[in-house]
């Protein structure tokens, strides 16, 4: 194996350091079977899913016919690279489940066809199929796993790759999981693995790449697998890791653009820029790929005592009766008051407590009627009308958080449709950072990834830190941050507000601002290790 930026990092921390592989060790017999198929004996073939993982979508081809149509779309014609292959949409002959598999099958097939982009005749000399998960299903972190065979020979080019959901306007991205080609090899035996990024193509970085190599690609069925977080992607070939891609501090869209959704794409290419280099050898068709199963596993969210989801794995929680489910005594119920009564160093009086600015009609009450994840209790925030975004504000203060890596997540609820909902994160390092009014105060900002202090000069409130669409029914929201040793927090919400994340001076108000309902629940702070 040969291997670029490798790492000698294990698979991402939490899936190989006492998470997967312990898991794999304490299978039972029950869920190891080679069945009639040679899977690698440390692949479980059962749903459950890795330890501490969770299965939250899968494909297991397990009745014949055509492909799914809720979760796959095709590529038609000619797409790209100079290749040979017509792409031919929802055709039987080459794309279809059959035997428990899903089989992809590029043929000789001569033909006349239109290039697409340019409006020019093409000669096709073969057919094949091109599906896709785009529109159906999006990945986003967590583990995908594919248990393949794959075609191999002169002029085949397999592929298993990810292209970003919603394509940003000249930022780039790719994930190629597998591509096999020819290639210089001796035993023509490799596939290789390769992240493209903006800065990649511009020449200004070095792709992320590696290669593996087994004489058994066609023959037996191989387990395929990205491994993916805001930090790390990790590519395995049957758990093996083929490459591997850290997130370095500082880095844009241009040169790490993996924190967004991704679909996937599975073909055949035939040919082409790569797949043809080594020529065509028009004996070995037709060829075939078989996907046995595609599993999408996710971190397991559990309920945690004080409201909010947290990862199995996760340490303390920080915010008190975030589901509201104890009763709150006199001294902890929520106040609409002044802003004065949460402005310097009166804001340790709110610490777990909550406070709505005595705007108009403004309420802040405990609702037992409804509440998050199957629970009847829940914030209501209501007000008659908001005359502006300043007066919007209600919060909450936290105390004794020490510096690391928190997830800060919370349900949310509105009776409008579409409601808008402001989120900002304060905070003091010092006591001298809580004397000026609190719009004067630190906030914390999530910039390509990093978590950034920001304060703002001149006009303007706290910088943004996320701008939320609320609904009719329960959403959960969060956001990763890397907190600073600080002496108190300050979690505001702005309620109607539209805000752009990282800026200070941007919020807006959303007409109509009148009879507004919102309901809030398991707000959590939880130490993410």
């Amino acid at each position: 194996m040969n291997t670029t930026k490798m790492t000698n990092k294990l698979i991402l921390n939490l899936l190989i350091g006492g998470g997967l592989l312990a898991g794999l060790a304490s299978c039972a017999d029950e869920s190891i079977s080679l069945k009639d198929v040679n899977y690698p004996l440390y692949e479980r073939l059962d749903t459950a899913g890795y330890q501490g993982y969770e299965l939250v979508w899968s494909e297991e081809f397990d009745q014949d016919g055509r492909p799914n149509s809720a979760y796959w779309n095709y590529d038609e014609g000619y797409m790209r690279n100079e290749e040979a292959q017509d792409y031919l949409k929802d055709d039987p002959r080459t794309s279809r489940i059959e035997g428990g598999d899903l089989v992809i099958e590029a043929f000789k097939d001569p033909h006349e066809g239109i290039n697409k982009w340019t409006g020019e005749p093409y000669h096709f000399d073969y057919s094949s199929a091109e599906l896709t998960t785009k529109g159906k299903v999006d990945f986003q972190y967590g583990r995908l796993d594919i248990a393949a065979k794959i075609p191999t020979g002169r002029g085949v080019w397999p592929a298993f790759w990810m292209r970003p959901t919603d394509a940003l306007e000249g930022k780039y991205a790719e994930i190629d999981i597998m591509e096999y080609v020819w290639g210089n090899t001796e035993d023509h035996n490799t596939y290789y693995v390769t992240l493209h990024t903006q800065a990649t193509n511009d020449g200004l970085a070095e792709r992320w790449s590696g290669n593996t190599s087994s004489p058994t690609l066609e023959s037996n069925y191989h387990l395929y697998s990205l491994v993916w977080d805001e930090e790390m992607i990790q590519v395995l070939f049957d758990n093996e890791v083929v490459c591997t891609a850290e997130k370095e501090e500082g880095m844009t869209l241009d040169y790490w653009p993996f924190d967004q959704p991704f679909y996937l794409i599975m073909n055949i290419a035939v040919g082409g820029g790569w797949g043809g280099q080594w020529g065509i050898d028009e004996t070995i068709f037709p060829k075939q790929m078989n996907v046995k199963y595609i599993r999408y596993y996710k971190p397991i969210e559990v309920s945690v005592p004080g409201g909010g989801d947290g990862n199995v794995d996760d340490g303390a929680e920080y915010v008190v009766n975030g589901g509201f489910e104890t009763d709150l005594d006199a001294s902890m119920q929520p106040k609409v008051g002044p802003r004065s009564d949460i402005e310097g160093l009166n804001a340790v009086n709110f610490v777990n407590r909550w406070w709505v600015l005595n705007h108009n009609n403004a309420a802040l009450t405990i609702d037992k009627t409804t509440g998050a994840d199957d629970s009847n209790h829940s914030l209501k925030y209501t007000n008659s009308k908001l005359d502006n975004w300043w007066s919007t504000d209600m919060s909450m203060c936290l105390q004794g958080v020490p510096a690391g890596k928190y997830v800060l997540s919370f349900w949310a609820k509105s009776s409008q449709t579409t409601a808008p909902l402001a989120v900002n994160l304060a905070l003091c390092e010092t006591e001298e950072d809580m004397k000026p009014t609190y719009k004067e105060w630190k906030a914390l900002v999530k910039e390509n990834g990093k978590t950034l202090i920001k304060k703002k000069n001149g006009n303007g409130d706290l910088y943004c830190l996320t701008s939320e669409t609320v609904g009719t029914e329960w959403k959960q929201y969060s956001v990763t941050l890397d907190i600073p040793a600080n002496i108190l927090l300050k979690l505001v919400l702005k309620p109607q507000t539209q805000g752009v994340p990282n800026e200070c001076n941007s919020y807006k108000l959303i007409n109509p601002a009148t009879n507004l309902e919102f309901w809030f629940d398991e707000f959590s702070l939880k130490e993410k290790k």
